[in-house]
């Protein structure tokens, strides 16, 4: 039975609670894998090729017939599970839209998907297992940034690709010390680096600013990054608050705190529930504050719009950033490629009143993923593990649901993130669409930085 649109949205924000918390844990420091020896690859005629020489011998193997992918996401454990669930299907419908359509001709995908209930010290034995009983060839999507890292160390040392690691947490962007895993997301610095671009275009002269960020690293990325730009952009920073993130409360003393400095700008990276509770609050501060009415950039962690719906009016005026098309907009319902893509979705068994844009970010790994493997197949090593990464870092490319004139590229070393091409958006909570501020942003693309 399909749920109802406000019961999916509880449930969304109930698991985007529990992402919040998982990211709290995370940790920086963690060693490359033997499998890399710390070397990457090497560009020969212009193309990276990763290093295999301490791989195990069967990394160079012929895949034939059928390719198995695996991949962990919360399929059991309450609310995570639930939220998620679009995805999954997302993911499911794309692979089967491939096979029917041979879009990596002489192979069959096969998608085995294990239950981490989004917890990382389930996803190493979900992924042993997607290993020793599936037999897979590649892992793809995997969803949170502490379950990425829980297998990253092995799986590199084995050599096993981990493609499109769903986060954008600038770790994976280390291709030297491990060449076998690449991101999906935007990198939360270069995101941030967006924002302050803009905030140099609208307040030429300098201005202030506050920071309300989970305390954890994904919220301290963005902080970082602020702080570090802050005095180039002449921007005074006169406040910085924290939530923890696994508070549900609203943040009434932090931005209370906030708004007594009543700055001109506020970076906000709260997630899940937190997101549209903040907004409120900033609207009853702002109704108690005559006058002040600061620019809000807001992570792009909190950019679905069924999300920012749940703020109502305080959500209006919000910026963020996004690189796909917007498939509940009206305005892309005649969109071929978004009818292809709901056509496929109810082709599937997907509701036609379903989670259309949730499902979208499934959709989009499983897209990548096929002409990641039909580029790799197409080469002259043929398909094989390392050719599937090889193919990953030697890519440029534009998804169906994509924005216009946003290409995917990753390039070796040189370039190794996927994601960096990014249109500035304002949100209007009265139509729940967003407004393009600009041109997209391309500046960015091979230039993220990586963390040291």
């Amino acid at each position: 039975m399909t749920r109802s649109r406000p019961v999916r949205l509880v449930v969304l924000l109930a698991a985007l609670a529990i992402v919040a918390a998982a990211c709290s844990s995370d940790n920086k420091t963690s060693s490359g894998g033997e499998g890399s020896s710390g070397s990457g690859g090497t560009a020969q005629g212009g193309a990276y090729k990763v290093d295999t020489s301490n791989c195990p011998s069967d990394v160079n193997d012929k895949i034939t017939g059928t390719v198995k992918i695996g991949t962990t996401m919360p399929l059991s454990g309450g609310a995570a599970a639930a939220a998620f669930a679009p995805v999954a299907d997302g993911l499911k419908a794309y692979v089967q839209y491939a096979n029917k359509n041979n879009v990596v001709p002489g192979y069959q995908l096969e998608l085995s998907i294990e239950d981490d209930q989004f917890n990382p010290t389930l996803t190493t034995p979900a992924v042993e297992k997607l290993r020793d009983q599936n037999g897979v060839n590649l892992f793809s999507g995997m969803i949170g940034t502490g379950n990425n890292l829980a297998v990253r160390d092995s799986l590199n040392q084995d050599c096993i690709p981990q493609l499109l690691a769903n986060s954008g947490d600038p770790r994976w962007g280390d291709a030297k010390n491990f060449p076998w895993t690449t991101g999906a997301l935007a990198p939360y610095n270069t995101e941030t680096t967006i924002y302050v671009d803009d905030i140099k275009k609208q307040f030429p002269n300098g201005t202030t600013a506050a920071v309300f960020n989970v305390n954890s690293d994904f919220g301290q990325d963005y902080r970082d990054t602020f702080q570090k730009l802050a005095g180039d952009a002449k921007i005074d920073i006169v406040d910085q608050q924290t939530i923890e993130g696994a508070d549900s409360s609203p943040p009434t003393s932090q931005v209370t705190s906030i708004a007594s400095k009543k700055p001109e700008v506020i970076l906000a990276v709260p997630l899940g529930a937190q997101c549209p509770a903040f907004l409120k609050e900033v609207a009853n501060a702002k109704a108690a504050n005559a006058g002040w009415n600061p620019r809000i950039y807001i992570t792009a962690t909190c950019a679905s719009t069924l999300l920012l719906a749940l703020a109502g009016p305080a959500g209006d005026g919000i910026i963020t950033i996004v690189s796909g098309k917007d498939v509940s907009d009206p305005k892309n319902a005649n969109d071929p490629e978004v009818i292809k893509y709901k056509e496929a979705m109810q082709a599937y068994g997907f509701a036609p009143d379903g989670d259309y844009p949730t499902a979208g970010a499934g959709w989009a790994v499983g897209e990548l993923t096929a002409q990641i493997l039909k580029q790799a197949a197409t080469s002259p090593d043929g398909l094989t593990r390392a050719s599937i990464i090889n193919a990953a870092r030697n890519f440029d490319y534009h998804p169906s649901l994509a924005r216009d004139g946003v290409k995917f590229v990753m390039n070796g070393e040189t370039d190794t993130y996927m994601n960096e091409q990014e249109q500035v958006v304002q949100y209007n909570a009265s139509s729940k669409t967003y407004t393009d501020i600009g041109s997209l942003n391309t500046s960015y693309e091979g230039k993220t930085e990586k963390p040291s």
